[in-house]
Parts: C-alpha cells; sequence; structure tokens
C-alpha cells in the first residue's frame, strides 16, 4: 500500500467503526464516495490508519492463537520508520501529482463526465485498477523503478504492517500511468479511487487469511497477494483490488509450496533510510563499473538483476531455487526495546504536529532530523559499536535546537506539552549515552544486546 496523503482534501473527520472498516474493504457505494470539487474528498488513508492498527493488533492474536510466528518488534519499528520517511519526504511535493491531473483534465479532457453519475464512478474504478496494474508491473520489471518499489518488499516478515512500507519516491513515476484518466474522469472521482484502491491492499498483506473460494477468481485476496510477496516465485500478480487483469496479461499465479518472503538480497538492518536507499546506491556503483552506454542503459532500464547481454526477463531457470535463509535478527535487551519505543513514538507524533506553514528550509530541516532519528534507533536495534556516539548526537542537536527555538519564541512542534516532553526525554537521553561513552560498566554497549 502506497496511499495518498496530501492536503488538498477536507480535513479528515472520524468515520464510524463500520465505516472506518467499510472503506477499508471497499465495502463503499458510489452515493457515499462521490463528490464534485476535489476538495471535499476525504483523507481516506488519514482515516484509515487507527483502523489499521486494530487489524493488524487482530491478526496479531489470531497467529498467536495459530501457534504462527508474531511480529518482531524491530521489524515493526523498521516498517514503521519507512513509513514515516515517505510521510516526511512527501512534505516537499506535497499536491504536485494532482495539480498535474487536475491541470490535464481542465485543458485536455476528451470527453465530460457527469460528475454524480455511477457510471463516472464505476469508470474511475476500473480506470484506476487498469492504472495500477500496468504501474505495479513495471516498477517489477524496470530496474530504476524498482530501487523505488523494492522498499515495499523488503520486509521478511509478512504481516499488515509491511504495507506500512512505501516508498518515498514511487509516486513520483507511478502516478505518471495514471494520468491518461485525465482525459475523461474528474479529479475528485479519480482521488476517491486512487486513495480506496490502496487502502484494500493493507488487509492483503496477511497469512492468517486463507482461500476466499469462487472471490479468489475476481479479486486480489491475501492468498494471490503472498503470492506476490514471496521471493522464491518469479513476480506475478500485480493488481490492487482485482485480480482479473493478471488473468487477462497472463501474470497471474497461484501459490505451489512455501513462500519466503523479503527480498532476494537480504538489506539486514532495521534502517528505515537505508532500506529506502540502497537499491538506488547499488543501481549507482553498477552504473559506473559497466562499461559500454548500452550495457550502462540496461542496468537503468533492464529488469532487475538482469546481466548486460541476457534477455529482458533474465534467465528464469533459478528464480524457483531461492536457498532458505534465516532472517535477519538482533536482539536487544528488555530496557532498550523500551528506549526505542519511547524515541519511536515521539517521532511519530511529532511528524503528527508540523506547522502547516513551514517554509522549504524547515521542512528540509525536519526530514533530516526525521531521518537521523530513525537511523539512530536502527543502530540501536542493530547492536552496532557506533550506536552511543550516534545517538548522543543526536540527542544533543534536538536539544540545542529545540532550545533556540524555545528562546525565538517558537516551538519543535505546534503543541507546547509535546515540546517539552520532548526536550526532557531527549535530556535525560543525552546524559544516559554520556555516561555509556565515559565507560561506567552498567551501560556498556554491550549491554545493547539481549542475554
Amino acid at each position: 500500500m502506497d496511499g495518498h496523503q496530501d492536503v488538498q482534501m477536507r480535513p479528515s473527520t472520524a468515520p464510524t467503526f463500520v465505516t472506518g472498516f467499510r472503506q477499508i474493504f471497499y465495502l463503499v457505494t458510489p452515493s457515499e464516495t462521490t463528490f464534485e470539487a476535489l476538495e471535499e474528498v476525504p483523507n481516506y488513508v488519514k482515516q484509515a490508519m487507527p483502523f489499521v492498527v486494530i487489524l493488524f493488533l487482530v491478526e496479531t492474536l489470531v497467529a498467536w492463537i495459530q501457534n504462527r510466528t508474531t511480529p518482531r518488534f524491530s521489524n515493526v519499528v523498521a516498517s514503521g520508520g519507512v513509513a514515516l520517511v515517505t510521510q516526511t519526504v512527501r512534505l516537499l511535493t506535497v499536491g504536485v501529482e494532482m495539480m498535474a491531473y487536475v491541470w490535464l483534465y481542465r485543458h485536455m479532457r476528451l470527453v465530460d463526465m457527469l460528475w454524480d453519475s455511477p457510471l463516472t464512478w464505476w469508470a474511475a474504478f476500473f480506470g484506476v485498477e487498469f492504472g495500477y496494474y500496468w504501474s505495479h508491473r513495471l516498477h517489477h520489471e524496470v530496474n530504476i523503478l524498482w530501487a523505488a518499489h523494492q522498499v515495499h518488499h523488503s520486509s521478511d516478515d509478512y504481516n499488515i504492517l509491511s504495507s506500512l512500507r512505501t516508498s518515498a519516491f514511487q509516486r513520483c513515476t507511478s502516478f505518471l500511468l495514471y494520468l491518461p484518466l485525465a482525459l475523461a474522469v474528474p479529479p475528485a472521482a479519480f482521488l476517491v479511487h486512487y486513495q480506496l484502491n490502496l487502502l484494500y491492499q493493507a488487509w492483503l498483506h496477511t497469512e492468517v487469511v486463507g482461500s476466499l473460494g469462487p472471490l479468489e477468481y475476481i479479486l486480489n485476496t491475501p492468498t494471490h497477494h503472498r503470492v506476490h510477496h514471496g521471493r522464491n516465485q518469479m513476480g506475478k500478480n500485480f493488481g490492487g483490488t482485482l485480480i482479473i487483469w493478471d488473468r487477462i496479461f497472463g501474470t497471474f499465479h497461484q501459490q505451489s509450496g512455501p513462500l519466503m518472503y523479503g527480498l532476494r538480497t537480504a538489506v539486514n538492518t532495521w534502517d528505515p533510510v537505508w532500506i529506502q536507499f540502497h537499491h538506488f546506491v547499488c543501481i549507482w556503483n553498477t552504473f559506473w563499473k559497466t562499461p559500454g552506454l548500452w550495457n550502462k542503459l540496461c542496468v537503468l532500464f533492464a529488469k532487475p538483476g538482469q546481466a548486460a547481454g541476457k534477455p529482458q526477463l533474465g534467465s528464469i531457470q533459478g528464480l524457483h531455487k531461492v536457498q532458505q535463509a534465516p532472517k535477519y535478527d538482533s536482539k536487544v535487551s528488555t530496557g532498550w526495546v523500551f528506549y526505542v519505543l519511547m524515541h519511536f513514538l515521539l517521532a511519530l507524533l511529532t511528524s503528527r504536529t508540523i506547522p502547516k506553514d513551514m517554509s522549504i528550509l524547515a521542512t528540509v530541516g525536519k526530514l533530516a532530523t526525521m531521518m537521523w532519528t530513525l537511523s539512530c534507533m536502527a543502530a540501536i536495534l542493530d547492536c552496532r559499536p557506533t550506536a552511543p556516539l550516534m545517538e548522543l548526537s543526536r540527542c544533543v542537536s534536538v536539544l540545542g535546537t529545540g532550545s533556540l527555538l524555545c528562546l525565538s519564541g517558537g516551538l519543535l512542534t505546534s503543541q507546547p506539552l509535546l515540546t517539552a516532553v520532548t526536550l526532557a526525554c531527549h535530556a535525560g537521553s543525552a546524559v544516559l549515552w554520556s555516561v555509556d561513552l565515559m565507560g561506567t560498566d552498567f551501560l556498556r554497549v554491550k549491554n545493547l544486546r539481549a542475554r
């Protein structure tokens, strides 16, 4: 899931409990999801987040009852961190995609569809789903596009929170595949289905739901989407809400045998920043090492993993022979789990209380601070020897920045109480890490690891 979280929509109003879940499962009617103006469209993604969390908790309980593997704390934090990076990066590009869509609709549309017609609603539904299929497929088959999309496949745990692993950059390219819809579909209708299509995919990321019987022939279901995420199977099942496009275009695959999740080349870190950027770094290094202009272009635009001179799909013989490998793991002691949880929650709350009138410079600073915070939390969870120095420098910089803002009449966040709590927590943390770096035995870095 890579949901729309931009401003251009009316402020979110909390849906009822039943309505919130109906929206996640796309169980809505045209009459309740049809709007004339773009500004009237609710922010369905923001509204749905509490319900996604509830689904995750229910999924965890069911997995425990079924004796399945339950989510690991470090993986959950990494998934949430990836989502925070994406959300913060989008502050710099907010509304650009919809502005392009609206401009095309106003100046180049070929058909005038009635905004309140059920035909328009269904045209938008199928149009968005068709655009998603091709966008998703291309992001698996073109290396430079895969560099963004691989973020979504980076978790070797498979649960509902895996859907939060969305790329900070994918929308810059995926949205281009939707722009032809602007020739006919009104912007409000498009935005409704763009959100609901992506929301629907959240519940597909689970192992606790089995076959849904006849619905499997038409709908994308957890069964089909598990195949899509299996690294020991070829890229298949690209649909969002429907599976019919995969059946029509020959990319449908039924599950056969056990699945292994994650990337074929493991990232082996909980760092959400590195998870976002590592494949771009890989492409950059390969690009400069590869001789010949044509081969360099192949590095960018051929299928991921394709060697120069090989066919577009590469050698498929070895794709089903991916060996079972142990999941990356690093266990920290309980005290550090609470420490990371505290600072992660502070980062989450801070990201949701960003002043609306922030300048570009302040937004870039916010993005850098968020990325540094998440990287420091990952360093602790990865049990890196550099974690104490990284975290001390972060706490001191937050304290310094926050103090300067307060002295100049500003706030670190839009809420005074949250600002005070943030500064107090970072002051205590700075003292803790200072004691550690001075060599006091009870806080040595070796104690990051669980005994």
